[in-house]
């Protein structure tokens, strides 16, 4: 359990939501832009992996590898801290 009272605590949790909630959001605005389809599982995967892709997507790839990289890297920094934050 996290110690909520402690200040330090409060404040590394709200930066880490904010910056998973922006790299999120924009990750997301990335999906949309491409109209990645997510009628199945597959199209779905293929869609990101040609949103991933140099040669597919040549003007935005390296973008939506930041946003994917740092949504993921955020998303794992605060679970990492929810669970090692009261020891």
């Amino acid at each position: 359990m996290v110690d909520i009272e402690s200040t330090a605590t409060i404040i590394t949790t709200v930066v880490l939501l904010i910056l998973f909630m922006f790299f999120g959001a924009n990750l997301a605005m990335v999906v949309l832009e491409r109209k990645v389809s997510a009628s199945s599982l597959k199209s779905l995967g293929v869609g990101l992996a040609n949103m991933l892709n140099k040669k597919e997507n040549p003007n935005s790839y390296l973008q939506a590898r930041i946003y994917l990289v740092g949504s993921v890297f955020s998303f794992l920094a605060f679970m990492a801290f929810l669970e090692f934050s009261h020891a």
